[in-house]
């Protein structure tokens, strides 16, 4: 953008303009890295999904064939329709990675949209990472000003706030200055949005693979002169006057720290829910050791946080993605199966009468004193058998979180469970050993196309 065209900014605008400037850290794309690679496993198994294939025939219907893949196919698109598409099918499983400080999912919005542009362009893995952590940070300075007011007034931040870092990222991507980035993330704030009352359906999926896609086109339109109201951050009928600051605003990270580097990024073990994690936590270490029976089983009591339950709404479950936010579920699954798995949310596994027998017998019941917050969901979770035995586990820090991270070794297991069912075991290996070599590689197509089956199903 023009020096004549730049403009005096207000305070918002000012920090955003700032925000340019910030560089990665070791450590934060470090963390990209893992919390990349959790994403494309995510990405691949959900590809294999009803809303992920449903995207893509959207796509193909319209014309948008291009260089950009979607990964689990050997479908290519122009780069925001295949943003769209793998964002979709990243979030269709809900096993992908969260983070407190939007209480949302970052990845699943920003590594779409940044391989869609990176492939097309011959980018290396570097600019990338350096991409992801712009977009990351961007993003977390929005939620510092909204969250968590945004969200408890029904706002899905994956999509709403994840927006605006899945623009920056792209802008970094593709080396927008500070003007034209803050002019970028100017047009996206027309097109952040995602309700929380469509979680548990197909519709929840959707909102990261629109994130995706409107920060690729807000990106490109800004690059080509597509020009927007910079002052919309600041106006009194702008983005934050509509769509909520909270009050008292949380302050921004002294001495000029990166979010991603201090709040990190949580790691699901689970295919549900975060709010769900500490309940399959407890089930499962009850289920290890304890083995109970089903039959054996008489109540099971489940004291969580309200805020578990606010995200959490459904009191029993009929398909798998409204099994995905039913505690009852969660828990009765988790204590017959004693895993957590894909197979665990499918339709198959949730209509079976077992499952469907003991989760009438879950009482899950909302407790001020439960912890919550800080990506932490407190459980106590009691289950009494008919031998008269009560069998109690609490906790209040869920596995995968930052604090309680997933181990290098759990999580090439999870990546090799969710990528081997759709590449096969000898690509799904030879994908993972790339993705420890990423530096060395010249070009992320490398990288991307070991994520695409060898031929088409």
């Amino acid at each position: 953008m023009a020096d004549d065209d730049k403009r005096a900014h207000g305070p918002s605008a000012s920090r955003l303009i700032a925000l340019h400037a910030l560089q990665p850290t070791a450590r934060s794309r470090e963390v990209a890295r893992m919390a990349m690679l959790d994403c494309l496993a995510c990405i691949v198994a959900g590809s294999a999904t009803t809303p992920a294939r449903i995207a893509l025939e959207l796509a193909l219907g319209q014309g948008a064939q291009g260089v950009a893949t979607v990964l689990g196919t050997r479908e290519r698109l122009a780069p925001a329709p295949a943003a769209f598409v793998n964002g979709v099918a990243g979030h269709a499983l809900d096993f992908d990675d969260m983070t407190a400080i939007t209480i949302g999912h970052p990845s699943v919005v920003l590594v779409p949209a940044i391989l869609a542009l990176a492939q097309t362009r011959g980018l290396s893995p570097g600019a990338v990472l350096d991409a992801y952590v712009a977009g990351f940070e961007y993003a977390t300075w929005f939620a510092r000003r909204m969250i968590p007011r945004h969200y408890d007034e029904g706002w899905h931040s994956t999509s709403s706030i994840g927006v605006f870092g899945a623009t920056a990222a792209c802008a970094r991507l593709i080396g927008l200055d500070a003007e034209a980035t803050l002019n970028a993330l100017a047009i996206a704030a027309s097109g952040a949005c995602g309700l929380r009352a469509n979680f548990g359906s197909m519709t929840k999926s959707l909102h990261a693979g629109q994130a995706a896609e409107a920060g690729v086109r807000a990106a490109l339109l800004s690059d080509r002169g597509f020009t927007a109201n910079t002052s919309v951050f600041d106006d009194a009928n702008g983005f934050f006057a509509l769509y909520g600051i909270q009050s008292p605003q949380r302050y921004a990270l002294a001495d000029d720290a990166l979010e991603i580097d201090v709040t990190g990024i949580g790691l699901k073990p689970y295919a549900c829910c975060g709010a769900g994690v500490s309940a399959m936590d407890a089930a499962i270490d009850t289920f290890a050791a304890h083995a109970p029976k089903a039959d054996d089983i008489v109540a099971i009591d489940c004291r969580v946080s309200h805020m578990a339950t606010r995200i959490m709404p459904y009191a029993q479950a009929t398909d798998g993605f409204q099994a995905k936010y039913c505690l009852p579920y969660c828990v009765a699954v988790a204590l017959l199966d004693g895993r957590g798995a894909i197979a665990q949310f499918e339709d198959a596994r949730v209509t079976r009468d077992d499952v469907q027998r003991l989760m009438q017998r879950v009482r899950v019941t909302a407790d001020d004193a439960m912890v919550q917050g800080d990506g932490r969901f407190g459980i106590e979770l009691r289950t009494s058998l008919r031998d008269g035995r009560v069998l109690v586990k609490s906790l209040d820090m869920p596995r995968g979180h930052p604090g309680r991270p997933l181990s290098d070794a759990e999580l090439a297991t999870k990546f090799m469970s969710c990528t081997t069912p759709v590449l096969g075991s000898a690509q799904a290996t030879q994908a993972l050993a790339a993705f420890r070599r990423l530096e060395h590689l010249d070009d992320i197509s490398a990288l991307v196309e070991l994520h695409c089956p060898a031929s088409q199903p």
